[in-house]
């Protein structure tokens, strides 16, 4: 569930992407499909380090887990994810199964939760999380 995850990140006070050599994970939606019928790209994030060092095997073997700050997490990430109509990948096993959200759900419900945590994070490119919403707001 989005729900746990951003729990966990909140509480971890980070999230984990796997990599080559700059290369992130990235697998083809079960569940989305491009207007040409063919799987969107999914980009996948975990929740521990552990479960992401888990994924690394078969296509991934030479990957690596690498932590990322929950707000290069919403700003470098997420909000690229959603400009390039890619999916979220959710705390996906081994066989490459997860469950996939929309980059801008998973904002969303990030904010929400860090707000109801009165935790604030210092953000590049926006002022603050009121200001995030409010663009987010724009585009739901």
């Amino acid at each position: 569930m989005i729900k746990n995850f951003i729990k966990k990140i909140i509480k971890n006070d980070s999230v984990y992407i796997i990599e080559y050599k700059d290369e992130i994970a990235i697998a083809e939606s079960l569940l989305f499909k491009t207007d040409a019928n063919k799987p969107v790209n999914v980009v996948c994030f975990w929740s521990d380090k552990e479960q992401a060092m888990k994924c690394c095997n078969e296509i991934w073997k030479n990957y690596k887990p690498n932590e990322v700050c929950i707000a290069t997490f919403i700003e470098d990430y997420l909000v690229n994810i959603y400009n390039e109509s890619f999916i979220v990948g959710i705390d996906f096993n081994e066989k490459i199964e997860g469950i996939e959200a929309d980059p801008l759900d998973v904002i969303s419900e990030l904010i929400k939760e860090l707000k109801k945590h009165n935790i604030n994070l210092e953000l590049e490119y926006f002022k603050n999380l009121t200001d995030l919403e409010n663009q987010l707001q724009k585009l739901l």
